[in-house]
């Protein structure tokens, strides 16, 4: 198996904190690797460059002198000059005639006889009339040298070449201490940048492990955990959204529960109920015609509660999960108000309260009709529930700006303050009083089908007596105008 496929899985095995102590640390490496490398180039590149420059001086200025000599014939004083610079140990210095005779020299090397010095690394171009300055090894030893030759020039005649090297022993001496200084200064830096990529590292991946062990406890059910996260930065922000969305799964999770206990609740009432009329009927209740129609008439009506509750959960259950479609079109407010205010009319002549619908203009409104007198018909019914013998229910349309409002006003016995924000929750019980048959899911429904057109409803608080629900709705477009 390649060592690549190996390294992956084991690095893969990392956990949050190790990969970004070995992330960090190589680019740590890395980068300090690079900049010791440019450092060091650089170093020997300007020490050459020195080199080059002081050596290219010294021997322009020996050339002078040597041409004076040369002219002049005095080959004696000219291995006095040349013996003279080139005393130091790393300098070599030589004079060679145009026809290759080397004509002074300050080595003295027996050795230096059998050089062909017109094939010496410089010798051609100086030869050739031209300074040149370059590396090249010893010709006496194997060190790398630096070496300057200058042609003697007097008017056109050419009289002879100056060469002088300098050993780089002393540079490379000076490069190897000075790597051994940077590596050891490296290595230093690598010791404390490990160490504040460790406590780095440490503090980025702690409130990270402590998020995954809070998204754990929540997939557990555990919504009473927070995370104790106080930073300045992202991860901060991201701990107190999890904790907002752990409260709000809480809630979520209230919700469910009531509702489940709610539901079960409601269901079993009329069950209940029904199953002990049909095990009257079947001990011999029915033998009676008076007692049999009023127990049919009992399970009747027991089932057709059972029916209606299981149809307003069906209802709210695609409502809150969006899967009611709207049909909205542009439609006349009147009509759907007096389509639901005949379907409650019945019920309301059978206890003797009189429906008021009051509007002081045509006015359109962009609905899908069939919700929107769904939603009517639930506001209705819960205001005949709690109207009095004799009672009116007012429904009243008025003009907003773009919006038009609707408020359903009965003569009941009202709604506390503390019961008016939890009216439209599902089941809401806090007040048993008002709690006068029906499946407690209508506010409910009503509610999330005026959501989802884009408008409100809500309790007036304005009214002393009785109850006031106000639903607004927007205008069709065409009629804002």
């Amino acid at each position: 198996m390649p060592a690549t496929a190996r390294a992956q899985p084991r690095f893969g095995r990392l956990n949050v904190r190790q990969r970004l102590f070995v992330t960090t640390l190589g680019l740590l490496v890395l980068c300090a690797g690079a900049l010791v490398s440019v450092v060091l180039w650089s170093f020997e590149r300007f020490y050459l460059a020195s080199a080059g420059a002081d050596l290219g001086a010294r021997t322009h200025a020996i050339a002078q002198t040597a041409g004076d000599l040369l002219e002049q014939g005095d080959l004696v004083r000219l291995r006095v000059l040349v013996e003279r610079y080139g005393a130091p140990e790393d300098i070599a210095l030589r004079v060679i005639a145009p026809d290759g005779r080397l004509l002074a020299t300050s080595q003295h090397e027996p050795a230096e006889n059998a050089i062909v010095w017109p094939a010496v690394p410089g010798m051609a171009e100086a030869l050739a009339g031209r300074a040149v300055t370059g590396i090249a090894p010893g010709l006496i030893d194997v060190q790398d040298r630096i070496y300057h030759a200058v042609p003697i020039v007097r008017g056109d005649r050419q009289l002879g070449v100056v060469r002088m090297s300098r050993s780089l022993a002393q540079l490379q001496a000076h490069t190897r201490a000075t790597v051994v200084t940077v590596l050891a200064a490296l290595a230093v830096i690598l010791v404390v940048g490990a160490g504040f990529v460790a406590w780095f590292a440490r503090g980025l991946a702690r409130p990270i492990q402590q998020m995954r062990d809070f998204a754990v406890a929540l997939g557990r059910g555990e919504f009473g955990t927070r995370l104790a996260i106080a930073r300045p930065d992202e991860l901060g922000e991201l701990a107190a959204e999890l904790n907002r969305m752990a409260e709000r799964l809480a809630a979520l999770e209230g919700e469910r529960r009531s509702f489940l206990a709610n539901a079960s609740h409601e269901l079993r009432t009329p069950v209940s109920n029904l199953h002990v009329t049909l095990q009257a009927l079947d001990g011999g209740a029915g033998d009676d015609p008076e007692l049999r129609t009023r127990f049919v008439r009992t399970a009747v009506d027991e089932t057709t509660r059972l029916r209606t509750l299981i149809q307003d959960l069906l209802d709210l259950g695609h409502l809150e999960a969006g899967a009611t479609r709207l049909e909205c079109v542009d439609t006349s407010l009147r009509a759907v108000l007096e389509r639901a205010t005949r379907a409650i009319e019945g019920r309301a002549l059978d206890r003797r309260v009189s429906l008021v619908l009051d509007l002081d203009e045509e006015l359109t409104v962009c609905i899908d009709p069939e919700r929107i007198a769904q939603a009517l018909l639930c506001v209705l019914d819960n205001a005949l529930k709690f109207s009095p013998r004799g009672g009116v229910i007012e429904v009243v349309a008025r003009r907003h700006g773009g919006r038009v409002e609707i408020v359903v006003r009965d003569q009941g016995p009202g709604i506390a303050a503390a019961d008016r924000p939890h009216v439209f929750e599902q089941f809401y019980t806090a007040d048993p009083a008002r709690r006068r048959g029906g499946s407690g899911l209508g506010l409910a429904i009503a509610r999330r089908i005026v959501d989802a057109h884009g408008g409100t409803i809500h309790v007036d608080t304005a009214p002393s007596r009785g109850a006031a629900l106000v639903i607004t709705l927007p205008l069709a477009a065409s009629y804002q105008g």
